[in-house]
């Protein structure tokens, strides 16, 4: 259910700024994430399941760039597909895109966005998405192996990133820089 602060807000992003989508399933690791990508000029799409996202969007305009939340519970089909429903509504293409692997415990859903969004960025010809996660969140590996294999080709990466208590994981295979932002 959409807050009547969200009713209000409007989603289309007038810039021509690279777009970044963030999809987590906390606001703390949302927004960490989404402050990087507006430090480096990219406008933002951010999804979270806490209300205060909605606000918490406002903060990255300092950055000069276009931004836009949705408080979304993305680990139900019908979030992700709501997700979806609105990344298109902006007619713009997503550049790059994070999803947080703690959404759903089998990685269902976090799986079907990045179909959705590596679809349209393969039909360009480029795009990057990774799965970040902590070590006690379910390993991305496999679903990130599946869908590297989709993307081979295409000109999309996609790479998985799990954060231990000492070491950051970086799940490469074939493929160039996993770095989102340049």
């Amino acid at each position: 259910m959409m807050s009547q602060a969200q009713q209000q807000q409007p989603y289309t992003l007038s810039s021509e700024k690279p777009l970044a989508v963030v999809a987590s399933n906390t606001n703390a690791d949302g927004y960490k994430l989404a402050k990087q990508f507006a430090e480096n000029g990219y406008d933002l799409i951010v999804a979270a399941g806490n209300p205060s996202i909605v606000e918490e969007a406002f903060d990255f305009k300092e950055y000069g760039v276009d931004a836009v939340s949705f408080q979304l519970d993305l680990s139900t089909t019908e979030g992700v597909e709501q997700l979806y429903r609105r990344i298109i509504a902006t007619g713009r293409p997503v550049e790059a895109m994070v999803i947080n692997t703690g959404i759903s415990k089998d990685l269902t859903n976090e799986t079907e966005l990045a179909k959705k969004v590596l679809k349209d960025m393969a039909d360009r010809g480029r795009g990057r998405i990774l799965f970040a996660g902590s070590h006690k969140d379910e390993d991305a590996r496999p679903a990130c192996e599946a869908l590297q294999e989709e993307a081979q080709g295409t000109g999309v990466t996609v790479t998985a990133l799990r954060s231990g208590n000492s070491e950051i994981y970086f799940l490469k295979k074939g493929y160039e820089e996993p770095n989102l932002l340049h």
